[in-house]
């Protein structure tokens, strides 16, 4: 007896997963590992400097740029955290939180907004600081002394190196658009064999 479309569709599927079966799973590559060590040193980077930003004193929270810095940080690093847990568990078993899609997305536009995020927080910081210390009238009403404005240099220094990290990873994870718009996987395609 013939197969039905309903049927021939079925055992047509069955064979795929029969081949992919063979195939073994798609582990993950090593850009997985090397997004996944972007992650943890965004969320490294931006933790410390919103930490200094925030022992700082008034010296330092009494500046609207560096609680700025202090928020955009903060925002960085909770976003980094929970991107690491999502890039360890994909690097642990292949798969992403969300649909492949929908994850891939999210993750490249959002590495891109907290990226901009953090690199405008830091650049007002960073104007900001470089009057800190010099007898300015802003600074000497507050008392900034020489160990506050080395925490501001290294609140802002940390702020633009949590930017890099995530500047870094959203190219990587551009390339994982790339690769899915072109070929339906997040992953590169294989070599050709011929």
């Amino acid at each position: 007896m013939p197969l039905q479309n309903g049927a021939r569709a079925a055992a047509a599927e069955a064979e795929a997963q029969g081949k992919a079966a063979a195939a073994g799973p798609r582990r993950p590559g090593a850009a997985v590992v090397v997004l996944l060590l972007l992650r943890v040193a965004a969320l490294c980077a931006s933790a410390a400097a919103a930490a200094l930003a925030a022992t700082g004193g008034a010296a330092l929270l009494g500046r609207a740029p560096f609680r700025l810095l202090l928020a955009a940080d903060a925002i960085v690093a909770a976003y980094s955290a929970f991107e690491a847990v999502a890039a360890a568990l994909e690097a642990a078993g292949g798969a992403t939180l969300l649909p492949e899609p929908v994850q891939l997305w999210f993750d490249f536009g959002h590495d891109q907004g907290f990226g901009y995020m953090a690199l405008a927080a830091a650049a007002v910081a960073a104007r900001d600081a470089a009057s800190c210390g010099g007898g300015g009238r802003e600074w000497g009403s507050v008392g900034a002394g020489a160990a506050t404005c080395a925490r501001a240099d290294v609140a802002v220094g940390l702020g633009f190196a949590a930017f890099a990290f995530l500047a870094l990873a959203a190219l990587l994870t551009g390339f994982r658009v790339a690769c899915f718009l072109a070929t339906g996987s997040r992953f590169a395609p294989p070599p050709s064999s011929y």
